[in-house]
């Protein structure tokens, strides 16, 4: 497993997906681009105005760094970032469970895409 499938979202790795492909969903986008390396990298962005609450936003981030994990050897070579920037109206503890059927639904569009 490698330690470095993480990235830091900072003005320079927003800078790398400006010219990305997208898979658009209602609450959340998934920006990808090719890497040139053996495995995939993820990095997550989720805003205060999408997500109050740090509990519910540290949840979201937990919960698709788990999926990642779990999907990484099926993935094709391509650095992710994960954005989550339009206010989602639903209940707290609906909103997790919202954003993971989105991500899911983007993971499968993604490694569709790249066949």
């Amino acid at each position: 497993m490698h330690n470095d499938i993480y990235l830091k979202v900072s003005s320079g790795t927003k800078q790398r997906f400006s010219n990305a492909h997208k898979l658009i969903q209602k609450n959340l986008c998934v920006l990808y681009i090719d890497n040139g390396l053996s495995y995939s990298r993820i990095a997550i962005q989720i805003t205060k105005k999408a997500v109050k609450l740090a509990v519910i936003r540290n949840r979201i981030r937990r919960t698709i760094r788990e999926s990642f994990r779990s999907l990484l050897p099926d993935l094709p070579s391509c650095d992710i970032l994960v954005l989550i920037t339009s206010k989602i109206s639903s209940d707290k503890h609906e909103i997790s469970d919202i954003l993971i059927q989105e991500w899911i639904l983007s993971i499968k569009s993604l490694q569709q895409s790249r066949l």
